[in-house]
């Protein structure tokens, strides 16, 4: 390669110095390298073509040989190559013979015109053959070789051969071939090397120049966007063709060592000024103006190749101006590729233009990208008159940057495919360019800022920019407050190309002047860098403040995001003392673009919120030893952000500003410290709020689908609640209540009140009540002055629909009950028993029951101290007894507490008394069943208790005075309500009126038995005559409800009876006695009857028959039992009353289950003991009586059953009655037989069956039975 540019740059005789060594250059040819191959053919056209030269300097060839002997046969040797089979192996040889015989033809044919003879008068006839057959071979070698693909190589290197042909001899058989494959081909090389030949044929035949080039526009719309090779291969090709030898393509291949002119003549070298108008006129008016891409894109490259590589060539400067039309049209092009060409080539032709021309260009250019007061060219400046009034266009752009009218027009360059704004770094540079002063800069950067690597070297970039930084530093100075701003907020665009552009002007503009700068003001400081600029940041931070700023709320969304991203790199390592003038409008404008409509603004402002948020945390930390003006600062910083953040960004309707600001607030909660104490009532507020705001969708999802999920509301809320008392917010607050003062203090209230009142949400309103404990625990002495106002506010919001918050203003109730008033104290005991009875629903009811348990756990002396009045302990013992089993629990904590605590005291008294029966009493008479029932079980609780007291008031010998007072105060407070309750008609749960109507009864008992015991008398007082009258009332109510209802409530009456009569004695037994053996008898006839159907029986109202079995059981057996209870005391029983109590007890004993059985045998053994009691009241008549009584009763029958029972073997308890039952009657049998031992048969034989049985039961497998029968027979 070098030997070819030494003999170009040579004489002749250096060439020739390599005449003996062309056998090297020959044998170079079959190297499979083709640059080698190349240099090799060349380097023998030079040889040949110097030797031709230098031997018909004379005039002809004085000597043949060389010609005949070497030349002709090595040529005709290459033309074998040529001609023979295709072969793998003879390839390179091959591509080496055709490139060696196309480059020898054109030395030879050069050095023949410039000796301007022809052959025959040279003497080189045969030379002239060789050469006409050669070009032959190549064309038909070429017409060949295109017609088959697998021939790629050979037809490119056939096409540069004809291409180094054409050059000197015109090769018009080959122009159709060379056209088929420039525009059909596939092969890319093949196509380059077509292209490439018909521009070297145009070289050697001017004829053909508009031929070819309107061939070249023809084909450029029909190249693919993967063909992008084939525009600069054609722009090439073009320059080459029209520049001619003003090319410096072809200038760079010319290798021989001639003056081309010698060969080609003067005109011929020159530019072909046909073929440029030709082109141009093509570009200009259609291919610039075409919808096709690829022809906009190829008229940007070809203007561009005419330019670069013809410059100053004469032709073009009458068209520049319209080139820059075009060329400025395609600065807005949707292609990238056409618009840096584009930019490239405006700068090429700026440079060829003159003075006058350039400013024309500069003007337009600025017109062409919307500036609305420039952008007249000069001389339609004149023709209109513009400048009469001594105002030049420099002027006028002086006067637009003098008024920030902005340069350039909003979106006024149309948008790429993706959707981008196009030509935002053009823009950039012409806002640059005005702001500089110097409109002129547009084009020198413009060519500086293009960094396609196919045109522009780093190395050229750096010396053209050097050039116009030198030109251009001196000018700049004065507006460096301009240039700045704007020059810092382009090397932050989002597009690559714009930044690395701006950057670059970035370091050459200020690089130096920042170290400069650097350097004097701290010399230390070895860290400086041209890249960073923080010198230059600081020195003009209000001019970039208000740039960026402005920036971030422009209609361009690129301009918005250029705006963020500077302003994110301003602030990050910025000191306070220069952000706080901007700090509100910074956040102002960064939530803005938080909630931009453009993605990547979107992402940009985040990240700029981010890079604030951090200076923001790192500024308001306090340090152990910072200085009072870093505090100052900080709270100058907290005194700004954090009411704009708590009452802007943290209720902005854009989700993700929302989000932001607390997450700021949070940081600023850990971080801040005593810096906030200011700020605490506010921040909490809007932290408390947030808990909603920022809980997840899913949460909100799952309240609405709980149940289709599988998932109770319960446990969703519970779940709900567990997540705001472990999330970061509540951590956050709980930070922030550390720094409360007494002053903040007295600002949260109300606004803790207010989202008691009104807070929206469960979170929020669950994170309230925590915040309210929280305050209770750690800051107890700033809560208590305000403890009554928490209260009554939280008092409002008791009955909410959430169970779980009703708990939680519970126990938040709890922890500030010991800071309350004993007014407010009592007050809210009223409210809690208001919400109680006004409140239908059981689970908001219950609320009561919790606050009451609270109060209970946390100041039980305070409860203690109110016994009476609303809410207290009548309150609480009547909610004991809710019919809600976890209300009932509550309010059963509290009465423990009081009974812990108050004991006795609660009914010491007979007002102590009156005040605990009030509530039950009151609700006694309501018409909700339910009252009733709860009610009346109170006062079961409180005749216990009173029993309890007065027990412990009676002295061992009498009951004292204190204690009769008090239990006749219970009975004339409650026996009178109780009979009223009890009379009316029958509704569920009535039983549980009648068994506190019993109790009162059994607790009184003592005052009852005594006044039915003493005499009438007219001076008896209201208590004496109720006591009285109580027993014979009471029986009668019993008696009645026995025989009415369903079995259940028959069973309990009967029960309650019983009851009744066990603690006040009575002779009752002929009314009640056939009401029992009714009971017991119809009983046991309908358990008969549902045990011995097969079927299932239904009764009257649709119960299966079969489940009220074990019922009738339980009713039989209650039954037998009273039936055992009042059995005559003061009589003795009739044999009539024997005989029908001993067969029902029969009949039951021996058809009955368990308990019957044993219920009933029971009763037999009570009624052997009653026969025989009265038997020895009178020892005249004694047997006899016992006699008649056995006789009545049917001792065999009697003696049957039991011996059945006694038999049983699956139930202890049963034998064990049958035992007792059996002993019984012997005693009795034995009482009948008189003082003999031997009596009548009859007596004898109930006697022998009574020991038989019970020899039975000695038997028994059960030892303890067992024992008992051996010991009754011994």
């Amino acid at each position: 390669m070098y030997v070819v540019e030494l003999m170009s740059f040579g004489s002749g005789s250096v060439a020739l110095s390599l005449l003996g060594k062309s056998d090297g250059l020959f044998s170079l040819l079959d190297i499979h390298n083709p640059a080698v191959q190349l240099f090799a053919a060349q380097a023998l056209s030079v040889v040949f073509e110097a030797k031709l030269f230098s031997d018909c300097q004379g005039g002809s060839v004085e000597d043949n040989a060389f010609w005949d002997t070497c030349l002709v046969p090595r040529v005709n040797e290459l033309l074998k190559e040529i001609e023979a089979p295709d072969h793998p192996k003879q390839l390179n040889r091959k591509l080496g013979s055709i490139l060696a015989l196309g480059h020898i033809s054109h030395g030879l044919t050069v050095a023949q015109k410039a000796l301007s003879k022809q052959w025959a008068e040279l003497g080189l006839q045969e030379v002239e053959a060789t050469i006409e057959r050669v070009n032959s071979v190549l064309i038909g070698g070429m017409r060949a070789s295109s017609k088959i693909q697998a021939q790629s190589l050979v037809t490119s290197a056939l096409c540069s051969a004809i291409g180094e042909v054409g050059k000197t001899t015109p090769m018009i058989d080959a122009i159709p071939v060379l056209k088929d494959m420039a525009k059909q081909s596939e092969n890319a090389k093949v196509q380059e090397a077509a292209i490439s030949s018909l521009s070297s044929i145009v070289l050697g035949d001017s004829e053909q120049t508009s031929d070819i080039t309107e061939f070249f526009v023809s084909i450029a719309g029909a190249a693919t966007k993967k063909q992008l090779d084939l525009h600069f291969r054609i722009g090439e090709a073009l320059a080459t063709m029209l520049g001619r030898f003003k090319c410096t393509l072809t200038g760079m291949s010319w290798v021989f060592p001639v003056d081309p002119v010698l060969v080609y003549g003067e005109q011929d070298t020159n530019a072909n000024a046909v073929g440029i108008e030709i082109l141009l006129e093509a570009i200009t008016t259609t291919m610039t103006n075409s919808t096709n891409t690829q022809e906009r894109q190829a008229a940007a490259i070809w203007i561009m190749s005419l330019a670069r590589f013809c410059p100053g060539l004469p032709q073009l400067m009458p068209w520049l101006s319209k080139l820059h039309a075009c060329l400025s049209r395609l600065l807005s092009d949707r292609n990238e590729l056409t618009q840096e060409v584009s930019s490239q080539t405006l700068g090429l032709l700026y440079e060829m233009g003159d003075a006058s021309l350039r400013e024309d260009m500069m003007y337009s250019l600025i017109a062409m990208f919307g500036t609305r007061n420039v952008g007249k060219s000069r001389q339609q400046q004149q023709q209109q008159g513009e400048r009469s009034n001594n105002t030049s266009a420099h002027q006028q752009v002086r006067n637009q940057i003098a008024s920030d009218e902005p340069l350039l027009e909003q979106e006024s360059l149309g948008q790429t495919p993706d959707g981008h704004t196009v030509n935002t770094t053009y823009k950039s540079i012409l806002s640059l360019a005005s702001d500089m002063q110097n409109p002129s800069l547009v084009y020198q950067f413009m060519q500086l800022a293009t960094h396609t690597a196919m045109w522009n070297s780093r190395c050229g970039a750096a010396y053209g920019f050097a050039r116009i930084i030198e030109r251009a530093r001196e000018a700049i100075q004065p507006y460096m407050k301009t240039i700045v701003p704007k020059l810092y907020r382009y090397t932050f665009d989002p597009s690559p190309q714009t930044q690395t552009a701006m950057k670059s002007i970035w370091h050459a503009l200020l690089g130096t002047r920042a170290v400069d700068s650097g350097a004097q003001a701290d010399k230390a400081d070895s860290t400086a860098t041209p890249q960073s600029g923080a010198g230059i940041v600081e020195q003009y931070w209000d001019q970039i403040m208000e740039e960026c700023l402005t920036s971030m709320g422009q209609r361009e969304w690129k301009v918005r995001e250029s705006g963020c991203n500077a302003l994110s790199g301003a602030i990050g390592g910025a000191d306070s003392e220069l952000a706080v003038p901007y700090l509100e409008r910074i956040w102002q404008m960064s939530f803005r673009t938080l909630d931009d409509i453009k993605g990547s603004v979107r992402e940009a402002g985040l990240k700029m919120c981010q890079s604030l948020a951090n200076a923001t945390v790192a500024w308001c930390t306090p340090h152990d030893e910072a200085k009072p003006s870093q505090e100052k600062q900080a709270q100058a910083v907290l005194k700004i952000v954090v009411p704009y953040l708590v009452d802007t960004g943290a209720v902005s309707d854009a989700e993700d500003v929302r989000n932001f600001s607390i997450g700021l607030l949070l940081k600023l909660s850990k971080s801040s410290g005593r810096y906030l104490s200011a700020s605490v009532p506010i921040i909490v507020e809007r932290l408390l709020e947030s808990l909603s705001n920022m809980e997840s969708q899913a949460a909100n999802y799952m309240s609405f689908h709980a149940g289709t999920q599988g998932i109770s509301p319960e446990d969703l809320e519970s779940a709900r609640l567990s997540a705001v008392k472990a999330s970061p917010i509540m951590r956050g607050i709980e930070m922030v209540l550390e720094q409360l003062t007494p002053s903040s203090m007295a600002e949260l209230v109300p606004k803790l009140q207010d989202i008691i009142r009104h807070g929206l949400g469960l979170p929020t309103r669950a994170g309230c009540a925590r915040t309210v404990v929280i305050l209770c625990v750690k800051k107890t002495e700033l809560v208590k002055p305000f403890a009554s106002a928490l209260v009554k506010a939280i008092s409002g919001s008791l009955t909410e629909n959430s169970a779980l918050q009703r708990q939680a203003w519970a126990a938040a109730i709890g922890y500030m009950a010991p800071m309350l008033t004993p007014a407010m104290f009592r007050n809210l005991l009223k409210h809690l028993e208001k919400v109680y009875f006004e409140k239908h629903e059981d689970d908001i009811r219950g609320v009561s029951g919790q606050v009451i348990e609270q109060l209970a756990q946390r100041c039980p002396e305070r409860l203690c101290e109110n016994t009476a009045g609303p809410g207290t302990a009548s309150f609480v013992l009547y909610g004991c007894w809710d019919s809600n089993e976890s209300t009932s629990k509550a309010f059963s904590s509290a009465w423990e507490e009081y009974k812990l605590g108050v004991g006795s005291g609660l009914v010491s008294d007979e007002e102590s008394l009156t005040d605990l029966l009030q509530l039950p009493l009151k609700r006694l008479s309501d018409d909700s069943w339910t009252s009733r029932i709860q009610s009346a079980r109170a006062i079961v609780e409180v005749a216990q208790m009173v029993e309890r007291t007065a027990r412990t008031m009676e002295s061992p010998n009498s009951v004292s005075t204190k204690a009769t007072r008090l239990l006749e105060g219970m009975a004339q407070a409650t026996l009178p309500e109780l009979i009223k309750a009890s009379q009316g008609r029958l509704w569920p749960g009535k039983e549980h009126v009648l068994a506190a109507l019993v109790k009162v009864c059994a607790s009184c008992a003592t005052l009852i038995n005594r006044q039915m015991s003493a005499m009438d008398s007219d001076n008896e007082d209201s208590i004496q005559q109720l006591l009285r009258t109580v027993p014979q009332t009471v029986s009668t109510i019993l008696l009645k409800e026995m025989t009415i209802g369903e079995i259940s409530y028959r069973r309990e009456a009967t029960a309650r009876f019983s009851a009744f009569v066990e603690a006040v004695p009575m002779e009752i037994y002929d009314k009640a006695s056939v009401i029992l053996i009714d009971t017991a008898r119809t009983g046991m006839v309908t358990v008969e009857k549902s045990a011995s159907a097969m079927d299932v029986d239904m009764d009257d109202d649709g119960d299966d028959k079969s489940m009220k079995r074990p019922q009738q059981l339980l009713l039989v057996a209650v039954a037998i039992k009273a039936l055992q209870t009042i059995l005559p005391k003061d009589r003795s029983i009739s044999v009539d009353e024997a005989a029908a109590l001993s067969r029902v007890l029969c009949g039951v004993a021996e058809t009955g289950v368990w308990n019957t059985r044993v219920a009933s045998l029971e009763c037999l053994t009570a009624l052997f003991k009653h026969c025989n009691t009265v038997g020895t009241s009178d020892d005249s008549t004694s047997s006899a009586s016992i006699q008649g009584l056995l006789d009545g009763m049917n001792v065999d029958a009697t003696l049957g059953a039991i011996r059945t029972c006694a038999t049983e073997g699956k139930y202890v308890s049963v034998r064990t009655a049958a035992l007792n039952a059996v002993v019984a009657a012997f005693d009795t049998i034995s009482a009948a037989s008189g003082s003999s031992l031997g009596g009548s048969s009859r007596i004898e034989a109930w006697r022998a069956e009574a020991r038989a049985t019970v020899e039975i039961l000695a038997k028994d497998p059960v030892p303890g039975v067992a024992d008992m029968a051996r010991g009754v027979v011994r």
